[in-house]
């Protein structure tokens, strides 16, 4: 199959998925399944870590802009279903922050590279052309080098990555949570 073939395919289940309103429309059904992390405690209580794991599995080729649609299956009491929204809605906040952080600590990680490895190829270049000390030229050489590929790497591999993951977060922080009695299944 080629890559136009896998694109064709992929437009088609995103299509398949939607609904009338343009909701990518992913449904989870409650049965069988802990509901709540068993680690969590009433008052910081959240849901089962593998309901988000099937949730980001099912909602991962689907396009950031395409608004998602949460649908649980299962019996639960209204006050239940309010207090899952507001974990859900607190679960992708607390990960938008840890993407918030992590794409500061890679600024300041392609900043700082990319200043040391200026200033040992600077270094590099003023020893090259006044010392006669072939090996420490070629450390310096190395080692600039080096930091400035992995400030470079920073900011074309790493941050692309994290930036993508913040859109994908937000689309999920925006979700529309809807509960499916088991009578309407």
């Amino acid at each position: 199959m080629n890559r136009k073939q896998r694109k064709e395919e992929l437009i088609q289940y995103i299509e398949r998925i939607r609904d009338d309103e343009g909701y990518a429309v992913v449904d989870v059904s409650l049965e069988g399944v802990e509901l709540y992390d068993p680690l969590s405690l009433k008052g910081q209580r959240d849901l089962n870590g593998d309901i988000y794991d099937y949730i980001e599995a099912q909602t991962n080729v689907i396009p950031a802009n395409v608004p998602l649609r949460i649908r649980f299956h299962g019996d639960l009491p209204d006050e239940e279903q309010e207090e899952i929204r507001q974990m859900m809605h607190r679960h992708y906040v607390m990960k938008s922050f840890d993407i918030s952080w992590d794409l500061i600590a890679n600024f300041r990680k392609m900043l700082l590279l990319a200043l040391f490895g200026a200033a040992v190829l600077a270094l590099y270049l003023y020893l090259a052309l006044t010392s006669e000390n072939a090996l420490m030229t070629e450390i310096l050489s190395v080692i600039g080098s080096f930091s400035l590929w992995e400030a470079v790497d920073a900011f074309l591999l790493e941050r692309p990555h994290l930036r993508r993951e913040n859109r994908n977060n937000e689309q999920s922080l925006h979700e529309r949570i809807e509960f499916i009695p088991n009578a309407e299944n």
